[in-house]
């Protein structure tokens, strides 16, 4: 259950506080975004800097989707900012960011792509890949994934940022904030953790006149573009302005530095996501035509960093397993040569195309069945004999198929099982 009294205040306080009065006009600066809080100080960055002023080295990490995967984009920006402001120091980023994905694979990835770098500061940046996941789905994996922070290093501090996409920037502009949002400073004023919305920005610029959301930079010489796609920010342009409100108040919070453990209260909500583990398939019953990728496969090389494992399952391939927990994911790669899986859980069988209109390379993708009731369950997967007309789909991204050898393979690479509970 979640906590009453937090629910409450939020219910009464996180428009008023955090996104402002609702009501005026759409334009000027009456619009309700004007009066949107970009940044909550909470608890601060104390430890960060603390330690900056003592130690030799310091390790900063980022969680988080495409946006925060840029190269010299906010992140890389942000990065330097603590190089040059502190050139005595030497800092180390941990970047474990992957596109596409949220805080749902976020808390899954967290120990090998995160923690294992020993971070001294997290950002965690997933407000728009959250976007539409029910309410308390967000609160379980996004708690989980503070909790395993702190778990892990009670001295390393966090802090949530939140972007926005062309989508998000219209409707804050019509004074409706994004509900993933709302949901993560629910936790972030529980946690004590600060938060910055280097969105707000580009939403005032927007409804100035000063910046144009979507289009093509080459035909706006005199006018501020943001993002070429509706998503991701321009390298030039849209990045800049996020790393300049998130530098704007990390320097604001480098004037407060103290060494302080981050205790872990009660939890927000009680079955938060934790304990959520990877599985290697290892652990599982394999059958059929499937191996184990050796080290110099082209996606062991291109993946291995993060994937200690990945298998390749031919059509007929079967995975049998019982697991007891009511979370049940995979995580996998897909691409030119994947096909169709079917999952059977407890009898009920349903068909997953791992194939879909970015395939035109691999890349480390997820998925998760839903609804599952807590208790045990009994697993299959099976690679199916399906073939798919692949060259549709492609068009979707206007990508041409030109080598139909290359796309004929319908295989799955499976790395690992996610559950929350235990391999039985």
């Amino acid at each position: 259950m979640i906590n009453n009294q937090i629910t409450k205040f939020f219910i009464c306080c996180i428009f008023a506080v955090t996104f402002g009065s609702m009501c005026g006009t759409v334009c000027g600066s009456d619009n309700p975004v004007f009066k949107m809080q970009e940044y909550h100080q909470r608890n601060g960055l104390p430890n960060l800097f603390y330690k900056i002023a003592r130690q030799r080295q310091i390790k900063i990490g980022y969680i988080g989707g495409s946006i925060t995967e840029a190269s010299n984009g906010w992140r890389d920006l942000t990065f330097n900012w603590f190089k040059l402001k502190y050139p005595y120091t030497a800092f180390y980023q941990i970047n474990a960011t992957l596109g596409g994905t949220g805080s749902d694979l976020g808390v899954f990835r967290a120990e090998r792509d995160l923690l294992d770098g020993q971070p001294d500061l997290v950002f965690i940046e997933f407000a728009v890949n959250d976007s539409g996941a029910p309410r308390e789905k967000l609160l379980r994996s996004m708690e989980g994934l503070v909790r395993k922070i702190w778990a892990a290093f009670p001295e390393t501090d966090i802090c949530f940022v939140y972007t926005a996409a062309e989508m998000h920037c219209k409707a804050l502009a019509e004074g409706k904030p994004q509900q993933a949002v709302v949901t993560m400073e629910e936790l972030a004023e529980y946690y004590g953790i600060p938060s910055i919305h280097m969105g707000l920005e580009v939403v005032r610029l927007y409804i100035e006149g000063k910046l144009v959301l979507t289009a093509d930079p080459s035909e706006n010489a005199h006018t501020i573009v943001f993002t070429k796609d509706k998503t991701h920010p321009l390298s030039e342009s849209g990045h800049p302005i996020y790393a300049s409100i998130a530098t704007k108040y990390l320097e604001i919070m480098s004037k407060s530095p103290a060494l302080k453990k981050h205790q872990l209260p009660v939890p927000y909500i009680a079955d938060n996501w934790q304990n959520a583990r990877m599985i290697d398939i290892s652990q599982t019953t394999l059958s059929g035509k499937w191996e184990k990728l050796p080290e110099d496969h082209a996606i062991m090389q291109q993946f291995g960093q993060h994937l200690s494992s990945i298998y390749k399952m031919s059509p007929g391939a079967v995975i049998r397993f019982k697991f007891n927990g009511k979370v049940l994911g995979f995580y996998d790669c897909i691409g030119p040569g994947t096909g169709t899986i079917e999952v059977t859980v407890d009898g009920q069988k349903k068909e997953i195309r791992r194939f879909d209109q970015w395939c035109d390379n691999y890349r480390k993708n997820a998925f998760f069945i839903n609804d599952l009731k807590d208790g045990v369950h009994e697993v299959e997967i099976r690679v199916m004999d399906k073939p798919i007309d692949k060259a549709p789909i492609m068009l979707l991204k206007n990508i041409t198929i030109t080598d139909p050898e290359r796309y004929a393979g319908i295989d799955w690479y499976p790395a690992n099982i996610m559950i929350v509970g235990d391999i039985l």
